[in-house]
């Protein structure tokens, strides 16, 4: 019956005798279906995409960035490879933003998000967890490999030169960085707690370096 046909999981069906006309007809109203499915996925694959993304620079997310840090930590407790959360966070961004505007604010943000991404490699995540905050995370890495990347980051952006209004000026970051190499995975969000702890002794202790 036509219930039983349906419900074994066709979409469609024709009984004999059947027009010719009447078969493209429906062969067409099906690659109509085929057509929608597939824009449905790939709207859907772009609205997890932006779910997982900062709409300003680009980056990763804190959720994209979580997402991520949780496989990776299990794998460098299982593996035996090392993982560094290195928090960071723009020097005086506020008075950026009251001088010259927020527009200048965001140049700032997307340049500084663009020094992040050149110093990654495959293995590592950067992105934008909110305000001038950034998480960096580098895997397979030394620690005095990690303090270097970090520090290039930090050097990059103080040697970069803005210009708003005929005003130029510079901008500078703190960073605090902590690592993780053991056979029981801690929490990340404890490591970027204790990234953030490390990130206040360096604007304690001056701001513009690494802790």
């Amino acid at each position: 019956s036509e219930v039983e046909r349906l419900a074994a999981g066709a979409d469609d069906y024709l009984t004999k005798p059947f027009h010719t006309e009447e078969l493209i007809a429906r062969v067409g109203v099906g690659l109509r279906i085929m057509e929608l499915q597939q824009e449905i996925q790939v709207r859907n694959a772009m609205l997890q995409e932006l779910a997982l993304t900062d709409l300003l620079t680009g980056l990763p997310n804190r959720r994209a960035i979580e997402d991520w840090a949780v496989r990776q930590l299990n794998g460098a407790a299982r593996y035996g490879f090392s993982f560094w959360v290195a928090l960071a966070d723009l020097d005086y961004f506020k008075t950026v933003n009251d001088t010259h505007g927020h527009d200048a604010g965001d140049t700032v943000l997307k340049a500084f998000s663009q020094i992040l991404k050149t110093k990654s490699r495959r293995s590592d995540i950067c992105g934008r967890i909110g305000g001038e905050e950034f998480l960096f995370v580098l895997t397979h890495a030394t620690k005095e490999d990690a303090k270097r990347v970090i520090g290039c980051v930090r050097a990059e952006l103080e040697a970069t030169e803005f210009n708003f209004n005929g005003n130029s000026l510079t901008v500078t970051a703190s960073f605090g960085l902590v690592g993780f190499t053991g056979t029981k995975a801690p929490d990340f969000n404890r490591l970027v707690a204790q990234a953030d702890l490390a990130l206040y002794s360096a604007k304690r202790l001056g701001r513009n370096r690494v802790e």
